[in-house]
C-alpha cells in the first residue's frame, strides 16, 4: 500500500549508496567519495559512478525519492561533490529506530544495517566480510575500483530489500495510519538526516591559534579543572577519581537511591548513566565534563579538520527523544563552557547563537492547552509567575526583588515537570521533605491541566505499547528496555522539542543559511557581516515558524546573540577561562625566562 503510493508520487524510487574515505572522529575530515551505485526500484535500472561521473546524480532530484541507510553519509558525499542535495529522502535507519526503539536491545550494533536486514531474513554478507571490505576501502589505495563497486552494489541490493520489508512492517504495526501520513513523516525525518550532513560539512570556524595554545598546555589545564571542581564537590583525590567520594557526592544530591548500580552493587559510572542524569542536574553535568576531560590525553571537545574547522558526527535521533547525541569528547558545546571561547567566526563573518526561550515550558503549555501555563509562558518569567500563583510572593514581585523565592520555584517547577521525587527536591533545595512535598503539590495543583494531559499520555502509552510525537517518532514499551514512567512523562516534551528544531533546520537550509552547529534547543549560525541584519531577522522567523508548526500555530519565542570575535560566556565561566589563559601564559613566560638565563 505504501509502496504503491510512493510509486504514484515519484517518477523514481532510487536506492543508493556511496563508498568513501573519511575520519571525522579523529581528524574532523569531510568524506572523500570513491564511488556510488544507484538503483531505481520502478525501472530496475542500475547506475555505477566513480571519478568525474560522481558529480552527476543520474535521476531527477525533484521527481525522485532517494532511499538509503543513514542519509548523513550519502548526503555528505553529495555535498562535498558540489551536488544539490535532493529534497526527498527515505532513511531506513531512522524508520528502523521508529519501529524497534525499545523493542530490541540498544547495545552496540543494534542499529546497523546488517542487523536490520537480518531481522527480516534478508541475506547479506557476513559482518567480518563487511569489516574487511571497509578496511580495504579506507586503507588500501590499490584496492580495485571494480571490487569496491561490487561491494557497494551488494549494499544497495540489501537496502532495497530492507526498504520493501520495512514498508510491510510499518503497515502491519500501523494499519490505522494512512499511507500519506506515514510517507509525510518518513520524508520529514529522512530530509532532516540529510540536513545534518550539511551542518557537519559546514563545521565550526575556530580560533586555531588559541586552540593550539590551550592544547599544547593541556596537562596544566586538566590539573586546574580538577582543583576547581574539587573545591565545590570533592570527588578526586590526588588527581584521581575516588569512588568513595563520588558516592558521597551523589548522596549529597539526594540521588543515591535512584542511581544505577553494577551487578556488584557499586555505583555505575558508565557514560550513558552519567549523561542521563546530567540532563537534569547541573552538578552532574559539570562532573560529566570533568570525568571525560581528566581521562583524556588532549583537549576535549574539539576535532579540527584540515580546513581549520571543528566538526564531528551530530548523531541525530541518537537518543530516545530523537535529539542529537554528540560526544562530549568531540563536540565544543558538550565540553566545558570556558572552552567555547575557542569558537570564532571566520574573518568578516559573525556567529548568531539563536535558541528557543523556555522551549520545554512552551511545548508543555501549548500541547496540553493548560491556560495557566500558557499565561505563565507569555508573562516571560514562568518561575516568578508560578510563585505568585502559589502565594509564595506578592503580586508585584520580580526576579530582582524575590530572587531566593524565584530560584526555589524554578528548581521545584522543573523538578516537578521532570517527574523527580520530593526526596531529591528536598536535598537540592536543602529543605525538609514535608516542604518539598508541599512545593510539588502546589505546582501540580496550579498546572493541573498539564499534569492531567501528560498522565493521560502515559496511561495510553502502556495501553497501546508505544509513545509517539505528532510526526511519528516513537518509543516502544516492552520488557527489553526497562522504562521509568518519568521517561514517558518527559518524552512528549523533549521529543517535540527535537521535532521543532528539525523543522527550524530545514527552514534555515531552504533559505540558504549556513548552520555550523546544533545545541539542544538552539543553533549556531555563521554568516557574512555584510548580511548580518537580514540573517538575524530570517533566523528568528525560520525558528518561530518551526515552533508554530509543532505548537498548533503558537509561537515559542527565540532569542539570539551576535558574536563577532571569540565566543564569550556568562561572567563566571568567562572569568574561569581568563584565569586558565593567564595561568598558561604566566607559566610559559616563566619557562622562557628560565631558558634564557
Amino acid at each position: 500500500m505504501i509502496l504503491e503510493k510512493l510509486k504514484k508520487e515519484f517518477d523514481h524510487l532510487v536506492v543508493f549508496d556511496f563508498e568513501f574515505r573519511q575520519d571525522i572522529r579523529n581528524k574532523g575530515e569531510k568524506p572523500d567519495p570513491i564511488c556510488a551505485v544507484y538503483k531505481d526500484i520502478i525501472t530496475g535500472k542500475t547506475f555505477k559512478a566513480y571519478g568525474l561521473s560522481l558529480k552527476v546524480i543520474p535521476f531527477d532530484p525533484k521527481k525522485s525519492l532517494f532511499i538509503c541507510y543513514n542519509a548523513v553519509a550519502e548526503a555528505s558525499c553529495l555535498k562535498v561533490l558540489g551536488c544539490k542535495i535532493p529534497e526527498y529522502w527515505w532513511d531506513c535507519f531512522v524508520e528502523n529506530k521508529k519501529l524497534y526503539q525499545g523493542r530490541v536491545s540498544d547495545a552496540k550494533g543494534s542499529w546497523a544495517m546488517l542487523t536490520a536486514a537480518n531481522r527480516y531474513g534478508i541475506e547479506t554478507m557476513t559482518e567480518d566480510r563487511k569489516k574487511w571490505e571497509i578496511e580495504q576501502i579506507l586503507t588500501n589505495p590499490e584496492h580495485p575500483i571494480e571490487s569496491i563497486l561490487e561491494y557497494c552494489e551488494k549494499d544497495v541490493i540489501a537496502t532495497e530489500k530492507l526498504f520493501i520489508e520495512q514498508l510491510k512492517d510499518i503497515e502491519r504495526h500501523f494499519d490505522n495510519k494512512g499511507p500519506l501520513e506515514i510517507i509525510q513523516h518518513g520524508l520529514f525525518h529522512g530530509r532532516s538526516m540529510a540536513a545534518m550532513a550539511e551542518i557537519e560539512c559546514n563545521g565550526m570556524p575556530i580560533d586555531n591559534k588559541l586552540y593550539d595554545e590551550i592544547n599544547n598546555n593541556f596537562p596544566l589545564i586538566k590539573e586546574k579543572i580538577i582543583n576547581d571542581f574539587n573545591a565545590k564537590y570533592p570527588v578526586y583525590e590526588n588527581g584521581k577519581f575516588s569512588m568513595k567520594k563520588f558516592k558521597a557526592f551523589i548522596d549529597s544530591l539526594g540521588l543515591l537511591q535512584q542511581w544505577p548500580r553494577t551487578p556488584s552493587g557499586a555505583l555505575s559510572i558508565t557514560e550513558k548513566n552519567i549523561y542521563n542524569f546530567a540532563q537534569s542536574y547541573p552538578e552532574i553535568n559539570e562532573f560529566y565534563f570533568v570525568k571525560e576531560f581528566v581521562e583524556s590525553q588532549k583537549l576535549k571537545g574539539f576535532v579540527v579538520g584540515p580546513d581549520g574547522r571543528a566538526r564531528t558526527s551530530l548523531n541525530m535521533f541518537g537518543i530516545k527523544t530523537g535529539r542529537t547525541n554528540q560526544s562530549t569528547a568531540l563536540y565544543p558545546f558538550n565540553a566545558a563552557k570556558p572552552m567555547r571561547n575557542i569558537l570564532c567566526p571566520a574573518p568578516n563573518h559573525a556567529y548568531i547563537y539563536a535558541d528557543y526561550v523556555s522551549q520545554e515550558i512552551a511545548i508543555a503549555a501549548y500541547l496540553s492547552k493548560d491556560e495557566k501555563l500558557i499565561n505563565a509562558y507569555k508573562e516571560g518569567d514562568v518561575y516568578i509567575y508560578t510563585a505568585k500563583l502559589a502565594g509564595a510572593v506578592p503580586a508585584d514581585a520580580t526576579k530582582k526583588t524575590h530572587k531566593k523565592e524565584r530560584n526555589e520555584y524554578k528548581i521545584a517547577t522543573l523538578a516537578t515537570f521532570y517527574g523527580q521525587g520530593h526526596k531529591s527536591l528536598a536535598a537540592r533545595l536543602m529543605i525538609s521533605e514535608a516542604k518539598a512535598i508541599e512545593l510539588i503539590a502546589n505546582i501540580k495543583n496550579i498546572y493541573s491541566t498539564y499534569f492531567g494531559w501528560v498522565n493521560g499520555l502515559v496511561s495510553r502509552t502502556f495501553a497501546r505499547g508505544y509513545i509517539s510525537t505528532k510526526y511519528g517518532w516513537k518509543l516502544w514499551i516492552t520488557n527489553v528496555d526497562k522504562i521509568n514512567p518519568r521517561t514517558l512523562s518527559n518524552f512528549p516534551i523533549q521529543a517535540h522539542g527535537s521535532e521543532m528544531l528539525r523543522f527550524a533546520i530545514l527552514n534555515l537550509i531552504k533559505n540558504k543559511i549556513e548552520i555550523s552547529a546544533s545545541i539542544h534547543d538552539g543553533l549556531l549560525i555563521h554568516c557574512p557581516l555584510s548580511k548580518l541584519r537580514e540573517t538575524k531577522e530570517l533566523v528568528v522567523k525560520c525558528m518561530e515558524d518551526a515552533s508554530k508548526t509543532v505548537l498548533n500555530g503558537n509561537v515559542c519565542n527565540v532569542e539570539y546573540e551576535v558574536i563577532k570575535s571569540n565566543f564569550k560566556q556568562e561572567q563566571e565561566e568567562q572569568d574561569k577561562f581568563e584565569r586558565i589563559l593567564s595561568m598558561i601564559r604566566t607559566v610559559r613566560s616563566d619557562r622562557t625566562v628560565c631558558s634564557t638565563n
